[in-house]
């Protein structure tokens, strides 16, 4: 019996997951009864929830069966298994859309059978009965947990092959065209061994090569690649002149020929979205904003005279700073300053009030910070995405906030770029019929999929049971004192050979320490905001025998690191963490990086009364720390529960923001609605 078809069963033995927010330092085997005796909050994913529930019967079922099917496949012939393909999506276009369980259940073992049998064959790789599983999972529209290192690149194949065997078509979209490239390269073969026709969107507006890509029956792309082309498609339309009455029929007749722009998105079926915390969640934040480019109107003048005011303005006479949540408010006295200021000082290229240029470059000033909301590369102001690290040389603040950053960092002043059309990744992915996704870490966020995207979350056991140790976190008064403990860790690694990555939330963190390392002298790599296969490929060696690494969280994101034998013989690779996140999701992930597979590995996070976290949330406990830390600036008492309360906060503020995002716009369609009842 394998082990997948041992767990989810409501009686006997279920296997304890370990989950990084607590501390569990092992993996144990424990009875129902001995749940019951946990807090239950702590161990409520075991409850099977309305919106979180480990596998049922009936899956554990169709995993069995797809085991046994998929191994009578192994006899037939390459023509015989493209032959079964193309009779399952025939009998399945005869059934039509009054399919019953039973006849949807062969449907799913079938596909997914062939599906595994391909891969095997092109691949050499064979499906652990778990990568089914999620691969089952998937196809009835959830979210499948699987843990970080458990092969999703191959589970997405499944459900896209059941797609197409109902005539849909698949979109597969991912956080960036590395794991886009990877992916689709990875499964292409053997999908269209099965007769399927796989592409990959380009990222760059080549009409041409994008619209050949839709034709395709899977087509893998970006998340946000998909939702500009839909953007893109909507301005076609609202752009195409209407025709009178049978002008048409007139243009054929006269051998006429009407130059049309050519629509993209011809189907929105079915999206299969790899890494879906990060495409919804974490950018959920960005509006997909297509911009009409430059319209000319902006000048240097305002931003730099608004740059030179703002050294005159006193915090606290002239205007307040409210650093947690980025805004700056003037005063009576400050508006009046900034009045009399123009009234000295003439500017004619206004576009907006001048009190709004002067709040924003003060906002430049105190509020944004260089090299970790932006850096400057290649002369321009680039912004930093702050959930992942990432850099995007192709965003802009909005409302002449990215022009008075420049003026501060001292760049050529752009021309502001007006908004073509916009809309919200929620609101975009609402408009798929069917949706779905996979990632290691949805248990937390399990009430916004399913009140936002209508999403329940299966949790798919692992494969092997992870050995990795959480230790538990050190407390600092400050970042210096807890940088030095970094480094000592680092060094103390280092000694036995252990690979170490270390996991920064900044920009300018990883250059800290980097200048650290580099002071002693230790070999070590930094990666922090670049997103290509360099970076994989850097990411992937992190676990070589006295490997350091240094990167932003979520560098590299998808990519396996698998330690070598030298370095699994001292321990595995050992993840430090910088900080806690404000979302525990991202810290699981970056704890995630070590025991993949079943491997040896290590965590351990640092934080100090100035983190981020801290200052926003809970000032006064920073305080605690400075009054109890010891002369090398630690604290020694344990802090590890109110930080994860501290992170229930601020989950639930960022979650409170994007539903309200979601209700903006349900009210926007409404008042569009009713315009257009009106104007019938």
């Amino acid at each position: 019996m394998i082990a997948v078809e041992t767990l989810g069963s409501s009686r006997g033995e279920l296997r304890l997951r370990r989950d990084a927010d607590h501390n569990v330092n092992s993996t144990d085997t424990i009875t129902e009864s001995d749940i019951d005796a946990l807090p239950s909050r702590r161990f409520a994913f075991w409850r099977n929830t309305a919106r979180v529930r480990d596998p049922s019967r009936q899956e554990m079922k169709l995993v069995r069966h797809t085991r046994h099917r998929a191994a009578e496949l192994e006899r037939v012939s390459d023509r015989e298994l493209r032959d079964l393909a193309a009779a399952l999506r025939e009998s399945s276009e005869q059934i039509g859309p009054t399919i019953s369980a039973d006849q949807r259940a062969a449907q799913q073992v079938g596909g997914a059978a062939l599906v595994r049998e391909a891969v095997r064959r092109v691949r050499g790789l064979k499906y652990y009965g778990e990568q089914l599983l999620a691969g089952l999972v998937l196809a009835s529209g959830h979210v499948a947990e699987m843990a970080t290192g458990e092969g999703k690149t191959i589970v997405a194949a499944i459900p896209a092959f059941l797609s197409w065997i109902n005539g849909w078509q698949t979109h597969i979209a991912t956080p960036n065209s590395y794991l886009s490239q990877r992916d689709c390269k990875q499964i292409q073969p053997a999908l269209e061994m099965l007769g399927v026709r796989v592409s990959l969107l380009p990222e760059r507006n080549e009409l041409s090569g994008k619209k050949k890509a839709y034709q395709a029956d899977v087509v893998y792309g970006t998340g946000y690649e998909f939702g500009f082309d839909y953007l893109r498609d909507q301005l076609t339309l609202r752009n195409e002149p209407l025709g009178s009455l049978g002008s048409e029929l007139l243009d054929a007749l006269s051998g006429r020929v009407r130059a049309v722009t050519p629509i993209l998105q011809t189907h929105r079926d079915f999206t299969v979205i790899d890494e879906v915390d990060s495409v919804l969640i974490d950018e959920a934040m960005t509006p997909l904003i297509l911009s009409a480019g430059d319209d000319g109107l902006a000048l240097p003048t305002p931003y730099l005279s608004a740059r030179s005011l703002a050294a005159e303005l006193v915090r606290g006479e002239h205007f307040h700073l409210d650093v947690p949540n980025r805004q700056v408010r003037l005063t009576d006295a400050g508006r009046s300053h900034v009045f009399h200021w123009l009234e000295r000082h003439p500017i004619d290229e206004l576009r907006r009030p001048w009190d709004c240029y002067v709040v924003n470059a003060l906002q430049a000033k105190f509020i944004f910070e260089q090299g970790v909301d932006y850096v400057v590369r290649n002369g321009e102001v680039q912004i930093v995405d702050q959930k992942t690290g990432r850099i995007f040389g192709e965003r802009t603040w909005r409302d002449g906030l990215h022009q008075a950053i420049e003026a501060f960092a001292g760049t050529a002043i752009t021309n502001e770029r007006s908004s073509a059309a916009r809309i919200t990744r929620q609101r975009f992915y609402q408009l798929y019929p069917l949706i779905c996704g996979m990632t290691g870490t949805a248990e937390t966020a399990d009430e916004e999929f399913e009140s936002i995207y209508r999403l329940k979350t299966v949790l798919i056991p692992r494969h092997r049971p992870c050995r990795r140790v959480d230790l538990p976190d050190r407390f600092f008064a400050t970042k210096d004192s807890k940088f030095r403990a970094i480094v000592g860790e680092i060094m103390e690694r280092h000694r036995c050979g252990q690979p170490v990555l270390v996991g920064t939330r900044t920009i300018g963190d990883s250059h800290v320490l980097s200048t650290l390392l580099d002071s002693i002298r230790m070999p070590h790599q930094v990666l922090n905001g670049l997103q290509d296969a360099d970076e994989a490929e850097v990411i992937a060696r992190a676990g070589q025998y006295r490997a350091i690494t240094v990167a932003t969280n979520m560098a590299g994101r998808g990519t396996d690191i698998k330690p070598d034998e030298r370095a699994l013989a001292v321990g595995g690779l050992f993840v430090i963490g910088v900080e806690r996140n404000e979302a525990r999701r991202v810290d699981r992930q970056l704890a995630g990086r070590a025991g993949r597979q079943g491997d040896l590995g290590f965590s351990r996070f640092f934080v100090s009364a100035d983190d981020d976290l801290l200052q926003r949330f809970a000032p006064k406990l920073g305080k605690k720390f400075c009054r109890s830390a010891g002369k090398d600036g630690e604290v020694h008492d344990n802090y590890g529960p109110l930080i994860t309360t501290l992170q229930h906060a601020a989950e639930s503020d960022a979650f409170r923001v994007r539903r309200k995002m979601v209700e903006h716009d349900r009210w926007l369609d409404d008042i569009l609605a009713n315009v257009m009842g009106e104007a019938e």
